[in-house]
């Protein structure tokens, strides 16, 4: 029952609305549980000034000088890392290589080609002025003749011929290497375990104790 002034819950029971206005927070999901854990924790408590549009200037202001710090605050809870390490070491390499070859070559040949001709010819030639004579019998020739010819010869050629030829190989090899070494050093797995428990952070708990200055406590 309010005493003094009027109790939050009261006063949203009108049209009065404690997040109306725009403030960022990347979280969307988390933005609206974090504003209805204030309102359902602070439901009961009587605002902390006289008038409404009062409580609600103190309270806006208030909220957008803290909420930037609880955003980036809360951005750091969903990093994932192995929390039984503490060091961490990466290495990479990363090799492109070009490769330019050449080569000409250049083939030069002869051909000699030699050969012998030999030619040996004996011939009677007969001649007859009377042609019902069979020229076999030989007994009335008009001429006769004998031709022997002995030929030799010589034939040679030579032929010479030049290739030449280039090619060229172009080439590129690309190599990634990556490694990455994880491990644990000047320490115990039960401190690691001990130390992660310490970071663990109730975001919840702390906007809303940055929000007591807002409403009158009951002491």
């Amino acid at each position: 029952m309010a005493e003094v002034t009027v109790e939050l819950r009261n006063l949203l029971k009108t049209n009065f609305k404690l997040f109306d206005f725009d403030y960022k927070f990347d979280d969307l999901q988390f933005k609206k549980e974090l504003e209805q854990h204030v309102i359902d924790f602070y439901f009961f408590y009587e605002i902390g000034q006289e008038t409404p549009d009062r409580f609600k200037h103190q309270f806006k202001a208030r909220w957008l000088r803290m909420i930037d710090y609880y955003n980036e605050l809360y951005n750091t809870t969903l990093l994932s890392y192995n929390p039984l390490t503490n060091y961490t070491v990466q290495e990479a390499l990363e090799q492109l290589s070009n490769t330019n070859n050449e080569t000409e070559n250049t083939t030069n040949s002869t051909t000699d080609t030699e050969g012998n001709t030999h030619t040996f010819m004996d011939a009677d030639n007969k001649a007859s002025d009377y042609p019902q004579q069979a020229i076999a019998g030989g007994d009335f020739l008009s001429a006769a003749s004998n031709t022997i010819s002995d030929t030799t010869s010589e034939d040679s050629a030579k032929t010479t011929g030049k290739t030449t030829g280039t090619a060229i190989n172009n080439g590129t090899t690309n190599m990634n290497y990556s490694k990455t070494i994880e491990g644990m050093t000047g320490t115990t797995y039960q401190e690691l375990v001990m130390k992660q428990r310490a970071t663990l952070i109730r975001i919840t708990n702390m906007v809303i104790e940055e929000l007591k200055p807002c409403f009158i406590l009951v002491y």
